[in-house]
């Protein structure tokens, strides 16, 4: 079974911190990997919510491989995309769509 890292990256409207958390586990594919990150993007959404929080950058990061150990960013070559939460819930952006908006509209980060 191959492994996948997930990066969840939550910060809501009005405050300075971000909490970052990481997790290793082996999926039978991408596929499972993704419905697996797409619940947990829901319930983050979902408790949001329930506790009335405005998201300002919430993501769910999919890596290829087992990467605890790894400082790992968008621009890293296993990066598969992410879930990006707000107001209206999570959606899916593939890596290289992710990184394209990250570069801006002139193609500068």
């Amino acid at each position: 079974m191959p492994a996948y890292t997930i990066v969840t990256t939550s910060a809501t409207q009005g405050s300075d911190a971000a909490e970052v958390s990481t997790l290793t586990d082996e999926f039978a594919n991408e596929s499972e990997v993704l419905g697996y990150s797409r619940r947990m993007a829901e319930e983050m959404a979902g408790f949001a919510h329930q506790l009335s929080l405005d998201f300002d950058y919430s993501t769910i990061g999919l890596y290829d491989g087992d990467l605890i150990d790894e400082d790992l960013d968008p621009d890293h070559p296993a990066f598969v995309g992410a879930w990006v939460l707000d107001e209206n819930g999570a959606v899916f952006v593939p890596a290289a769509e992710f990184r394209d908006e990250a570069a801006g509209p002139d193609g500068a980060v």
